[in-house]
C-alpha cells in the first residue's frame, strides 16, 4: 500500500506542476495581448472595382516617425497590390473598424517581408528582441485568423529550421490563414519573429526577427517605379547565391541502380528515394530506382507565380523482360513526365525556348544521350529566368538513366556554368 500512496502523491505533484505551468502561460498570453493588441492591425488588400477585401493578413507597428507609423507584415499579404496597383489598394483596419490607406515603403520578397506607412495612430511601436529565445521556450503569436478577430497562439520555439533555403524559425503552434504578418513575442513582450506559414499539425514557421531588422535598416523606396528594380535585385541576388552554393558544394555521388546520382550537394537540398521491389516475379512493370533532391519552399511573387525553387531528379529504369520497342515506349512516357518545379502563367513568364541535342558523354561505345535545355524569362523582372534541363541515355535496349533539374528565378550566366557541371557529373 505505501507504494500506491507514493505513486498517487507523485501523480498529484506532477499534475499540480503541469496545471501551474499552463496557468503561467495563460497569464503571460493575457498580459502580452493587453499590452500590445492596440499596435496590431488587420491588413486588407482591397479590390478597387468591387470596393471589397480580396485578401487579409496581419501587421504591427514598429517605428513611429513624425506624423506616420511604420507597419511590418508579409510580402505575400500585400503582393496583389504590388503586382497590380491599378486594381488593388492596401488598407489597415484600425481598432474602431475604420480603414486607413497604407503606402508600401519597403519589401524583402526573398524573406517574405514588407513595410507599410500610415498616418500616426497613437499606437506604440513594438520592441524587437536582441537575443533569440532558447529552444523549448514558449513564444506567443498574435494575428487575425480567418477574419475572426485578434487571437493569441502559444507554442514552442524550436530554433531555425535546418536545411532551409531561406531562414525560418520552427514554431510549434497553430498559425492559421489571416495571421500572416503578425508578430511573435517572447515572454518579455519582445518580437522574435513574424508569422509566415504553416504546414498543419502544430507545425508553423516564422521569419526570424534578424531579417526584419535588416529590412528596417535598408533604404526605403522613393517611388513605385523603384519597387520593380528592388525586386529584380533581390531575386537576382537570391538566385545567384543558390547557384553559387550549389557550384561550391559536395558533388559526390551515390549508387542508383547501375548508375550514380548526386548526393545532397548543399545543406539546403534534401533528397529522398524510391524503388520498385524486384522480388515479385508476377509484376511485369519495369524495375526502377529514383532520387529527388529539392529546396523546401518557393518564393511567393503573386497568386499565379512562385519562384526560387530548385530540384534535381535522377531515374534509373531497366526491364529485361520487355522487348526493345515496348521498353522504349515506356521510357518515352517516363522522359516526357518531367515538368518545372514552380508555377507560373503567360501573364508573368514568356514561353519556353528549348533546344535538343544528342551528346556523346564518353569515348566508349556506350554514352550517347539526348539532352533538352529550356529557358523562359520573367516579363516584369529583367535578367531572371526559369531553366529546365532533361537528359536521358539512348544506347541500351532495356536500360535507361534519366537526369533532370529545374531552377526557378536564377541568373543565366551562373546557371549555364551549373548546367555544364551537372551534365558531366550526373552520368
Amino acid at each position: 500500500m505505501p507504494d500506491i500512496f507514493t505513486r498517487f502523491f507523485f501523480f498529484i505533484c506532477c499534475l499540480t506542476l503541469s496545471t501551474s505551468s499552463v496557468g503561467q502561460e495563460a497569464d503571460t498570453a493575457q498580459l502580452l495581448f493587453s499590452d500590445n493588441n492596440k499596435s496590431i492591425f488587420q491588413i486588407r488588400v482591397m479590390d478597387n472595382a468591387a470596393n471589397n477585401k480580396a485578401s487579409t493578413g496581419t501587421g504591427f507597428v514598429l517605428v513611429q516617425e513624425g506624423p506616420t507609423d511604420l507597419i511590418a507584415t508579409n510580402y505575400h499579404v500585400i503582393a496583389s497590390a504590388i503586382d497590380a496597383p491599378e486594381n488593388y489598394r492596401v488598407e489597415v483596419l484600425l481598432e474602431n473598424e475604420e480603414p486607413m490607406l497604407a503606402r508600401i515603403v519597403n519589401v524583402d520578397v526573398v524573406n517574405d517581408l514588407a513595410l507599410l506607412q500610415i498616418e500616426k495612430t497613437g499606437a506604440k511601436g513594438l520592441p524587437i528582441a536582441e537575443v533569440a529565445p532558447k529552444k523549448g521556450d514558449t513564444v506567443y503569436s498574435i494575428g487575425f485568423p480567418f477574419d475572426l478577430g485578434i487571437t493569441v497562439i502559444s507554442g514552442t520555439y524550436n530554433g531555425l529550421a535546418p536545411h532551409s533555403v531561406n531562414e525560418r524559425v520552427h514554431f510549434s503552434g497553430s498559425l492559421n490563414p489571416g495571421m500572416s504578418g503578425g508578430p511573435a513575442f517572447n515572454a518579455n513582450g519582445e518580437i522574435i519573429g513574424v508569422n509566415v506559414s504553416t504546414a498543419g499539425n502544430q507545425l508553423s514557421f516564422l521569419v526570424p526577427v534578424e531579417s526584419l531588422s535588416k529590412l528596417l535598416a535598408s533604404e526605403p523606396l522613393e517611388s513605385v517605379e523603384e519597387l520593380s528594380v528592388r525586386l529584380v535585385k533581390q531575386l537576382h541576388g537570391n538566385g545567384g547565391r543558390l547557384v553559387s552554393q550549389l557550384m561550391g558544394g559536395d558533388w559526390g555521388t551515390v549508387a542508383l541502380g547501375k548508375a550514380h546520382a548526386l548526393g545532397e550537394v548543399t545543406e539546403f537540398l534534401r533528397c529522398w528515394g524510391n524503388s520498385k521491389n524486384t522480388d515479385d516475379e508476377t509484376d511485369q512493370q519495369p524495375y526502377f530506382a529514383t532520387r529527388s533532391c529539392q529546396t523546401d519552399h518557393n518564393i511567393f511573387i503573386n497568386n499565379s507565380l512562385t519562384t526560387g525553387k530548385i530540384e534535381l531528379q535522377f531515374y534509373w529504369i531497366e526491364a529485361e523482360e520487355l522487348n526493345p520497342i515496348r521498353f522504349y515506349s515506356h521510357y518515352q512516357r517516363v522522359f516526357s513526365a518531367y515538368y518545372p518545379a514552380n508555377q507560373g502563367t503567360e501573364k508573368d513568364l514568356t514561353s519556353w525556348l528549348c533546344e535538343e541535342n544528342f551528346v556523346q558523354v564518353s569515348s566508349e561505345k556506350e554514352g550517347l544521350t539526348k539532352s533538352v535545355f529550356c529557358v523562359r524569362s520573367y516579363k516584369k523582372f529583367a535578367g531572371i529566368f526559369d531553366v529546365f534541363y532533361l537528359q536521358g541515355s539512348l544506347d541500351r535496349n532495356t536500360e535507361a538513366y534519366v537526369t533532370h533539374f529545374t531552377m526557378a528565378g536564377v541568373p543565366m550566366k551562373e546557371t549555364l556554368d551549373f548546367t555544364e557541371k551537372f551534365m558531366r557529373s550526373a552520368l
